[in-house]
C-alpha cells in the first residue's frame, strides 16, 4: 500500500522564510520595472519606489503600495493610461520568484 511522506515532509518545510525570500525578490523587481519598464521611470520623488513592500502571511506573500496614488498611477484615470508596475513586475520576473523560493528551500536543506 502507498504512503504519502509528503505531509511530513511538508511539515519541515520552513514555507513562511521561502515566501519571505519571494516577497524581497519580488520588491526588488517591481522596482526595477518602475525605473526600466516604461517609456520614462514611475517615479518622481521616489516616495512611490519606496513605498512598494511586502507582507507575509503564512504561505501567502502580498505586495503593494499604501500611498493614495498608488492605484491612480498603476491603473490610469480617465486623462492617463495605466503603469501597472506591479502586476507586470510580478509576471515578468516569475522565474526569478521560483528561483528565489528554491534557493530559500533549498539552504533549509529541502
Amino acid at each position: 500500500m502507498f504512503k504519502s511522506h509528503l505531509p511530513a515532509f511538508l511539515s519541515r518545510l520552513d514555507l513562511p522564510s521561502a515566501a519571505e525570500s519571494m516577497g524581497e525578490t519580488a520588491v526588488a523587481c517591481v522596482r526595477e520595472q518602475m525605473l526600466h519598464g516604461y517609456e520614462r521611470p514611475v517615479c518622481d520623488t521616489g516616495a512611490l519606489m519606496q513605498d512598494v513592500s511586502f507582507a507575509v502571511n503564512g504561505n501567502t506573500v502580498t505586495i503593494g503600495n499604501t500611498l493614495p496614488y498608488a492605484v491612480p498611477v498603476h491603473e490610469g484615470t480617465s486623462r492617463t493610461s495605466g503603469r501597472p508596475y506591479l502586476a507586470e513586475g510580478i509576471l515578468n520576473n516569475a522565474e526569478a520568484l521560483r528561483q528565489a523560493a528554491a534557493e530559500a528551500l533549498r539552504r533549509q536543506g529541502a
